[in-house]
């Protein structure tokens, strides 16, 4: 179980650093080389963020006709043929298609199929594991952009970095798995019997109330990743200070769903739900109005922080209120929501082109993240004709959510 667990959590770190949290830093290499505008090199992101999105479903499926190890590889195969076409792109169409492979590697390869593994095997202490898990993915963001402009040093130009990244992510690849191990047949099927399906979670509020707090969280990450440097350019603050906001900003979003997850089991998902919510809300509202050290660095662990939250408290949600048995296919289908994400920067261009402000829409995401608090709150078990004998082990049945 601890191989399988590092060696999943090291995939996942690659796939969450060289993705969204580093794809803008080797960008500006890219762009003239490639004759892209700022335009095109922008909807690279969205090509990203849609392909990550849209095919939040598909694990599921591979993983009923293939298994969880032929899921991940199709998924680790998807992220390595992204490196090769980025680092063979010669114009706007290979970078898009590098892109949209990008996302389509970070899906099949990412959460969605690594938290099924995990979670068929782990009977105690499964909210710290999962926080374990996702609080690699932060560690990669906060370490990557470091990773490219190294790489690009050593190897002498954007190129080489990816052909390094296609290495290293075939590397890994082979190493997850091998340690991957397949839950027994028997074990499925028992489990099989007790959860709920994807259609029946479809006819609960809470399964849009969780999706709502994702959709909030998205859309402000996406938002803040956009223009949060620019805003602190209009208001004189340095870059150097702009970067160690970032770091900050990562370095909540590694740590907290480690923190997080092993408070899981005392507090409940509702809690963790509501405070991850709140604290990014907290966050967005300082930095609309603060732009001194004190104030960014506020920002900087309320938006991380909450981030890192957010992701442990709606995994363990979805698992703790349907059951395991189609634990992959209700949970790709709640991260459809984050398709949101890619309407907040260009609502945001749009305001600050209209109005010459950033705040208005700063505070803007702190009210949406306020109104999906305030969903969570109201958050209680789902109901069922045939209820699940117990909530899975190590987080408590009524306690948290009465």
């Amino acid at each position: 179980m601890a191989r399988m667990l590092a060696a999943m959590g090291l995939l996942y770190l690659i796939i969450m650093g060289s993705s969204f949290a580093s794809l803008g830093v080797v960008l500006p290499h890219m762009i003239a080389a490639l004759h892209m505008d700022y335009t095109q090199a922008g909807s690279g992101f969205t090509v990203l963020a849609l392909a990550a999105g849209l095919l939040s479903m598909l694990p599921a499926q591979l993983i009923r006709r293939l298994g969880g190890r032929g899921a991940m590889a199709a998924g680790i195969a998807a992220l390595i043929s992204s490196y090769v076409v980025l680092a063979l792109s010669r114009g706007v169409a290979g970078y898009f298609a590098g892109a949209l492979l990008l996302g389509a590697g970070f899906a099949l390869a990412g959460a969605v199929p690594a938290l099924h593994l995990l979670g068929a095997w782990v009977e105690r202490r499964r909210a710290l594991i999962f926080g374990a898990y996702l609080a690699c993915g932060g560690l990669g963001g906060a370490i990557w952009p470091s990773v490219v402009e190294g790489a690009i040093k050593v190897f002498g130009d954007w190129r080489g970095y990816w052909w390094f990244m296609a290495a290293l992510a075939s590397l890994v690849g082979a190493i997850t798995l091998a340690a991957i191990r397949e839950q027994p047949d028997a074990d499925r099927t028992a489990d099989e019997a007790e959860g709920w399906t994807l259609r029946e979670a479809l006819r609960t509020p809470q399964f849009f109330i969780v999706g709502c707090g994702i959709a909030a969280t998205y859309f402000v990450s996406s938002t803040i990743n956009a223009f949060t440097m620019t805003y602190l350019h209009l208001h004189g603050v340095g870059l150097g200070i702009g970067v160690f906001t970032f770091s900050v900003q990562s370095a909540g979003h590694a740590a907290f769903p480690l923190l997080m997850g092993g408070l899981a089991a005392r507090v409940g998902v509702r809690a963790l739900l509501v405070f991850g919510l709140v604290i990014q809300a907290i966050g967005m509202a300082v930095l609309a109005y603060g732009w001194s050290v004190p104030a960014l660095v506020m920002f900087a662990i309320g938006v991380g922080g909450g981030y890192g939250t957010l992701m442990v408290a709606t995994t363990l949600a979805i698992e703790t209120y349907y059951g395991r048995a189609h634990f992959a296919r209700i949970f790709g289908s709640n991260q459809l929501f984050c398709v949101i994400s890619v309407v907040g920067p260009a609502l945001t261009g749009w305001v600050a082109d209209a109005t010459g402000r950033f705040d208005t829409s700063f505070l803007g995401c702190a009210a949406l993240l306020l109104a999906a608090a305030g969903a969570a709150a109201t958050l209680r078990p789902p109901a069922k004709a045939s209820p699940l004998r117990a909530a899975p082990a190590g987080l408590p049945e009524q306690a948290p959510w009465a």
